[in-house]
């Protein structure tokens, strides 16, 4: 066949990749690996092998018709060098055809593109047309709840033109909310909540444009499509499994996911995940419905094992469907042996041979396989003592003395009952404001900034008793300030004198008992211990039990290390107290 070198390339490429997919697909099953965390590890290297193993397999230099010199036979006569081999097998026409195809190709890419490029506006559409003060009292106070605790700061819209939760969004990250989120019950509002919040923290909205993309630019190849499905399912079990960790509210999550089920297709044009894809709607209710356990040993043979696998397609594709370079026309030196009658100088026979691949660039793939997956369980927690960069992470000394106890709520501007002045009315959740009473002081704010104090001047029940209203008389109030204008209000309860306290850890609630991780050995390594807390505030808490003065604690989530009692740090200089 007279194939272009581009287009044979292409196919042999696309050959790798699909048995790379094929092996990499079969091998979690054989191994039984179903840790959310350790598969979108495992479908990440596999994606990133299948995209760099051009640029890092050994390509073959084919030869060229000058380049060839003939010994004859004895009594036969020499054969011109240029004469090209005769062979009943030429099809002048597949030229055209990959011609053809590789326009298509071209053609898709850009569709794709523009595809993209459409998608994003969309989704800038969708924002403006969503609205910011549509949300009840009730909901924004358990988002805004929910949103503290995780330390992710985005903005909650409500939006006509959405039928299931999408977060999008870098720099100022937006969560649209479909007008039946307004519907649930307040624990699956806080699941949903906590869903959104974590894709906004683990910044997974920068993964999905850069799948898009790749995607895009590789639309005719069903095994890339296959695994950036794969690292999707991955990615949202990750999350699912999270949500249930955070919130212990299984029943009303998975309701949730069930609720939006049935979701209209319309959000599949824009490139943002839904809160549920339907397809992936089995196997994610599957592993939430089931504990998935593996010993430490059992995961690291199993990875190893795995690794070789792959190590092993990749080498097989590679012997299997060579990558060709163009031939070299360049001058050649003699060779003995293999020259034609009268050629002056000799010829050599130029071309490199064609063998199976060893060593070199191969070698460093087999062993980024190996380095890859491992290093990324290193950090799942699957090794002993993790390395934690010490920028990633928040730091706190413990201290002693007093303490300010506060609740935070969020509310509105409104006018007071017979009356022209403006009263803040915030909703809080009914066990914050157990200590809540008329003349505590507190503080107003708005996103721009602190907008006045005062005293909080009444407390009542809400309809749902899950929540209380609390109004704030302001002591004064700026000139041009008017009802609805939406506050953030801090109560000061007490002060208390001479406790020990330290920065409050994420997911730490009063009165418990938690796993905290304490700096040792000059600040290079960090130890669990359990922690005693006690009274807490909106960013403090009380400790009881287990910290003394001075002691450095992280206060981050270090959900992805429960299962290792130490930790190294690096980066000691950037060490840092909050």
């Amino acid at each position: 066949m007279n194939m272009p070198l581009w287009f044979s390339n292409l196919l042999f490429w696309s050959a790798q990749v699909a048995l790379l997919a094929l092996t990499g697909g079969f091998l979690p099953g054989l191994f039984q690996i179903r840790q959310p965390r350790v598969l979108l590890a495992y479908w990440r290297a596999i994606l990133g092998l299948s995209l760099v193993l051009p640029f890092v397999e050994p390509w073959h230099r084919m030869q060229s018709s000058d380049s060839i010199a003939f010994t004859p036979r004895l009594g036969s006569s020499a054969i011109s060098a240029t004469n090209p081999a005769v062979t009943h097998w030429h099809f002048s026409s597949f030229q055209i055809i990959a011609e053809i195809l590789g326009v298509a190709i071209l053609g898709g890419i850009g569709a794709r593109m523009v595809i993209l490029a459409l998608g994003l506006l969309k989704l800038r559409q969708f924002r403006r047309a969503s609205s910011p003060n549509s949300l009840s009292a009730e909901s924004a106070a358990a988002l805004e709840q929910m949103r503290a605790q995780l330390r992710a700061r985005a903005e909650f819209r409500l939006s006509t033109d959405v039928d299931s939760p999408v977060t999008f969004g870098l720099a100022a990250p937006v969560i649209l909310l479909p007008e039946r989120f307004l519907a649930m019950n307040a624990q699956s509002q806080a699941a949903i909540a906590c869903h959104e919040l974590l894709h906004v923290r683990r910044h997974d909205w920068a993964h999905h444009l850069a799948e898009e993309t790749i995607g895009a630019v590789l639309w005719f190849h069903p095994g890339i499509a296959w695994l950036i499905a794969r690292i999707r399912l991955a990615r949202e079990q990750v999350v699912d499994l999270d949500v249930l960790r955070l919130t212990n509210a299984r029943k009303p999550y998975l309701e949730a996911l069930l609720e939006f089920a049935n979701a209209r297709g319309s959000l599949a044009t824009i490139p943002a995940p839904p809160f549920l894809a339907e397809r992936q709607l089995v196997e994610r209710i599957t592993l939430m419905l089931k504990e998935v356990r593996m010993s430490r040993t059992r995961l690291v043979a199993s990875l190893t094992a795995s690794s070789c696998g792959i190590a092993l397609a990749i080498i097989f594709a590679v012997w299997s469907f060579p990558l060709k370079a163009a031939p070299h026309f360049g001058p050649y030196p003699p060779q003995r042996g293999v020259v034609a009658p009268g050629v002056s100088g000799g010829v050599g026979s130029g071309a490199s041979g064609r063998g199976a691949p060893s060593g070199g660039p191969l070698g460093g793939v087999t062993g980024g396989i190996e380095g890859g997956i491992s290093g990324d369980s290193a950090k799942l927690q699957h090794l002993d003592e993790p390395t934690v960069d010490q920028t990633t992470i928040w730091v706190d000394t413990t201290k002693k003395g007093p303490m300010l106890r506060q609740v935070r709520g969020m509310g509105r501007l409104v006018r007071g009952e017979g009356s022209t002045n403006l009263v803040a009315r915030v909703t809080l959740p009914a066990f914050l404001t157990v200590d809540v009473r008329p003349n505590q002081n507190a503080a107003i704010a708005t996103r721009n900034g602190p907008l006045a104090n005062g005293h909080v001047s009444g407390i009542s029940p809400s309809p749902s008793n899950d929540t209380r209203g609390v109004d704030i008389a302001l002591d004064a109030v700026p000139e041009g300030v008017s009802a609805g204008l939406e506050i953030d209000a801090t109560i000061d309860i007490e002060k208390l004198e001479n406790v020990l306290y330290v920065g409050r850890p994420v997911h730490a609630t009063a009165n418990s008992t938690v796993s905290l991780f304490k700096i040792v050995n000059d600040g290079k390594e960090a130890v669990r211990l359990e922690v005693k807390l006690g009274r807490s505030s909106v960013n403090t808490v009380e400790v009881l039990d287990g910290l003394q003065v001075g002691d450095k604690v992280i206060l981050s989530d270090m959900s992805n290390y429960d299962n290792a009692n130490r930790i190294r740090l690096t980066d000691e200089k950037h060490l840092s107290s909050r």
